[in-house]
Parts: structure tokens; sequence; C-alpha cells
């Protein structure tokens, strides 16, 4: 170093400990992905589209095929991009088509995540694929601590979300039961208050002790169903009409009788209905019968539903 010009002793050095520095690292790889492995609580979505993912030997077919995963790949991606989720997987197999979603890993994780992002993404994917690709389409979610990080060798591997609630995620989305979307009990404790959900027979899953409650997220629409406003007016004929089929049902014990109510979209049809069902508990009421009321709200994506 005492003949050699003090830029070339850097240059030389400065190789060295980039070489140096580079055999770390590949020595390190393994250590180095033990170390950014973590614990995070991770919502996990599975979304399982139903369509037929065989090849076969109609080209035509295939085409059609390649096209709707293509179509659902592309619209799944614009959902997740609008509420800053991850898609961790997009696989097809003799199973069919799975996708897994996360929120919850690096990049997001925000307050209130679960009611503000991750349940209207699960649920707007799911309409999406059903309504803009006439796709049915099952899909389980969970929340719970899970194991981020990479899985497998130096130089094959992947990341990965492992862990109880994340098998549970897939149990869900498989469920004979699934009406389309199901969640478990964390999910509706940290969304209860913006969302409503429909109670289902709890399910043995593995690696859970006991049997596990399980939900069906509601829309602000099925939640809101039902509830009187207390500015109505009008519809007085109407509702005097149902009334007395009501009234002779209870007083006259006359045979059962069946209402069809039909009107244009936005004409109050709902609003008319929970006011005459409010009215007809005080007529069961204070004749002491007995009175089960029953619902159901169709969802927009419901297909030959003649009723709403």
């Amino acid at each position: 170093s005492l003949y050699v010009h003090p830029v070339v002793v850097d240059n030389d050095l400065a190789a060295a400990d980039n070489l140096k520095r580079i055999k770390k690292i590949e020595k390190s790889a393994q250590e180095r992905h033990r170390e950014e492995a973590e614990i995070r609580n991770v919502y996990v979505m599975f979304v399982n589209p139903i369509i037929e993912t065989k090849v076969s030997k109609s080209e035509k077919s295939n085409r059609s095929m390649y096209k709707t995963l293509n179509d659902i790949m592309n619209l799944s991606s614009r959902e997740i991009k609008r509420y800053c989720g991850h898609l961790r997987q997009f696989i097809v197999d003799d199973k069919g088509l799975v996708m897994i979603i996360t929120f919850g890993l690096r990049g997001t994780t925000i307050p209130n995540m679960v009611a503000q992002r991750a349940l209207p993404a699960t649920i707007s994917i799911h309409h999406a694929i059903q309504t803009e690709l006439g796709v049915q389409c099952r899909v389980g979610a969970t929340i719970g601590e899970a194991y981020c990080g990479v899985v497998g060798g130096v130089k094959r591997h992947e990341y990965a979300v492992l862990g109880p609630s994340v098998n549970l995620a897939a149990r869900l989305m498989a469920s004979k039961i699934n009406p389309g979307i199901l969640v478990d009990n964390n999910v509706r404790m940290l969304a209860h208050r913006s969302f409503g959900f429909n109670a289902l027979p709890p399910v043995v899953a593995k690696g859970y002790a006991e049997p596990v409650p399980i939900f069906e997220p509601l829309s602000p629409l099925e939640r809101s169903w039902g509830r009187l406003q207390p500015n109505f007016v009008g519809r007085k004929d109407e509702i005097l009409q149902i009334m007395g089929i009501a009234r002779d049902m209870v007083l006259k014990d006359t045979p059962s009788r069946l209402v069809l109510v039909q009107a244009k979209s936005g004409m109050g049809k709902s609003t008319m209905v929970a006011h005459c069902i409010e009215h007809i508990r005080k007529l069961v009421g204070a004749n002491k019968h007995r009175l089960i009321v029953t619902k159901n709200v169709s969802k927009e994506s419901d297909a030959l539903v003649p009723f709403g």
C-alpha cells in the first residue's frame, strides 16, 4: 500500500468487502429468512369461483376457460387494489380454482382493518365475480395469529401464511352449508358495529377442541331491513287491506292467506311491509296469540328469486 495510489487501494478494499458481503449473503439466506419470519394477526380469505378448469380436447372450450380465468384474475386484482390487500395465491389444480387473499401483512394493516377494508373487500369480490362474470362463488374468511414468512429451500421457496385460522378459512370456503360467504367469530366481533351477521350451526374443524361458531355476513341493506321509519307516511289503504287479512286470521281463524306486494324499486315496499308487521305484532299480542316472523332479503346477485 506504500507504493499504490490511495484511490486504487480504496477500490480494491471496496471490491474485496463487496465479495465477502456477497458470499455472506449466500451462506446466510436461510438465516435471513428465519429472521424475517414473524407472527402476525392476519385476515385470510379463501375464494373459490365455481368453474370448470379441466383442459379438454376442444380448443374453443379451452379458450373460453382461459378467458374466464383471466377475467377472474383481473376483476379480483381490481378489488384487492381498491381495498389495499395482497393476493397470496392464484392456483388452479384438480380441486378447481382457489384464490388466497390477505390483509394484515406489511403495508396492509390499519386501524379497524376488518370492518373498513377486509370484510368489505370480501363482499365486494364475491359480489363482483357473481354479477359481472355470472360465476357462482364460495368464500371463507377468518382472522387470527399466523406464521408469515418464507418456507422452502434457498433456491426454491415462497412466502407463506400458516396457522389454524388459515386452515379454518379453507374449511369454511369448502363447507357444504356455505351460502356464499362464511366467517368466524373473530371477524364478527371486529365488524359487528358495521355489519350484521346471520349465525349458522357450528362446525367441527381440525385444530379446534370445540365446534367453531360460523356466521354469514349481511350487507347494510340486509341488516337494516325491517327497521321502522319514524317519519313514514302514506300507504294507509294498503296497510289497512293487509291488516284486514291478518285480523281475520287472528280473530276468525280463517285459512292462511298469501299477500304479494309489487311495485317499482324505491317505492317503499320494504318500509310498508315492516310497518305492517309491527301492527300485526301488536294485534297478535293483544289477543294472546303466538307470532313467528321469518324473512329473507334477496341479494342483487341472486337469480330467479320471486321475492325481495
